[in-house]
């Protein structure tokens, strides 16, 4: 599985990024491989920066996301490329991919974020 993390860090202990589109890093893990690696947010400054994001995901093969939170453009490229998206809100980036092997994690079926609000909130 190759799955994708934005990161408020620069390892897989650190905690995932409230903000999907303006994470500064992702995590990169690979678990049939049991690497990781990370990635700066090349699109961190521009216009639709979560759509940019979900896009390259598709260059990456990735198959999994793991957020906090995500928007509905970016949310809709994800599933439109069969990524499946799981939530996870507490917790380092390492436990949340222990979890999600461990079939712990639930999968978002709908964005929880419209433009820089949770969805819910007033």
């Amino acid at each position: 599985m190759k799955i994708l993390v934005p990161s408020q860090g620069e390892d897989i202990i650190s905690k995932i990024d409230n903000h999907f589109a303006k994470a500064k890093h992702f995590i990169f893990m690979d678990t049939d491989k049991d690497v990781w690696e990370i990635f700066e947010n090349e699109f961190i400054h521009e216009k639709h920066s979560g759509d940019k994001i979900a896009n390259k995901a598709k260059d990456l093969k990735i198959d999994t996301f793991i957020v906090k939170n995500i928007g509905p453009h970016a949310f809709d490229i994800l599933t439109n490329q069969g990524i499946k998206i799981f939530y996870y809100e507490k917790g380092s980036i390492k436990d949340a991919i222990s979890k999600l092997k461990k079939n712990e994690l639930s999968q978002m079926f709908k964005a929880n974020k419209k433009h820089g609000a949770i969805l819910g909130e007033d």
